[in-house]
């Protein structure tokens, strides 16, 4: 569930008319990364700001940390795609995201007894399948768009943001404590699971705020929010509380799997994530005119993908 609502989240975006990007992501951000899981949470959670009282500062500050490191990838991910192309700068930044973030938590919380070669396989596959949709997507943009990309600085945007992306789930394992001193204060199972993301989540809202701030003050698009309609704040609001949700759900069943739950999670949220931006894609008319032969490689990479999560599962 997490990766079918994170990979169509942005759907609404191209609907949105009135308001520029900035307008609506500053939106979606503080509906998704700031009210709605503060709000749930501190619901669900007894006491939550108490819990966090008894964490100590230094982890609360590594985890808040990693949550900026995450927003800056996030934010860089928009800069990378608009200078490299949607192709390339998807399956680039994706690629380096779900590679550092399944081996770097593995190596933070050790083997835990997972099979390695169904587990190596299964990356493997995982990978393949993202250059797959990356060839495809190259075709594509050659074939809908003839401007000329500026590539060196693209690719170093789009490396330092895969890079920094892989921290969102880097978080979630240095995030272990707060999972588990919510659980024993009588959180439910999903809510303790995801007992971290106002912490991580903060970072990751004010490195999206900052940004957009900039963005409304250089364009001069904060008006826009006064001249837009109704059509407009339901449809941000609602891509904030679709990827939050998501993302709950991602927290959730990450932590239902154990303590391998982040290694083995993580790229079966990544894979299902990129088949239903595809999927998103297609039914939106994303690849209309497209050629049979470029659509081809991106249904391989889809195949592929989709495989990739029974074989890593069958990891455990």
């Amino acid at each position: 569930m997490g990766g079918v609502l994170t990979g169509v989240f942005t759907a609404p975006m191209k609907y949105l008319t009135r308001w520029r990007w900035e307008n609506i992501w500053l939106v979606y951000a503080l509906a998704g990364q700031l009210v709605i899981p503060c709000a749930v949470l501190g619901t669900v959670i007894p006491h939550l700001p108490s819990l966090y009282a008894q964490v100590p500062p230094g982890r609360l500050a590594l985890v808040l940390l990693l949550g900026t490191f995450w927003g800056i990838g996030s934010v860089t991910f928009g800069m990378g795609v608009d200078r490299l192309g949607a192709g390339l700068g998807f399956a680039l930044i994706m690629g380096i995201s779900t590679l550092l973030g399944t081996v770097l938590p593995l190596f933070l919380a050790g083997s835990g007894g997972l099979k390695p070669l169904p587990f190596a396989l299964g990356l493997a596959l995982l990978m393949s399948g993202v250059a797959l949709a990356g060839m495809a997507g190259m075709r594509r943009e050659r074939a809908i768009s003839a401007r000329e990309r500026r590539y060196s600085k693209g690719l170093a945007i789009c490396i330092a943001s895969g890079i920094l992306s892989s921290f969102f789930n880097i978080g979630l394992v240095a995030a272990k404590p707060i999972q588990d001193l919510a659980a024993t204060r009588g959180a439910p199972a999903w809510a303790a699971g995801d007992a971290v993301w106002p912490i991580l989540l903060l970072g990751c809202f004010l490195s999206n705020a900052v940004y957009c701030g900039m963005l409304l003050t250089k364009n001069r698009t904060a008006s826009l929010y006064v001249q837009a309609g109704s059509w407009e704040w339901l449809g941000a609001l609602g891509m904030g509380a679709a990827w939050i949700i998501g993302v709950f759900a991602y927290g959730a069943g990450a932590m239902s799997l154990g303590r391998m739950g982040p290694v083995l999670g993580f790229p079966i949220f990544t894979a299902l994530m990129l088949v239903c931006a595809y999927g998103a894609g297609r039914i939106s008319g994303e690849w209309r005119g497209v050629d049979r032969a470029t659509v081809g490689w991106m249904n391989a990479a889809v195949i592929v993908n989709v495989i990739s999560v029974f074989v890593i599962g069958y990891a455990r």
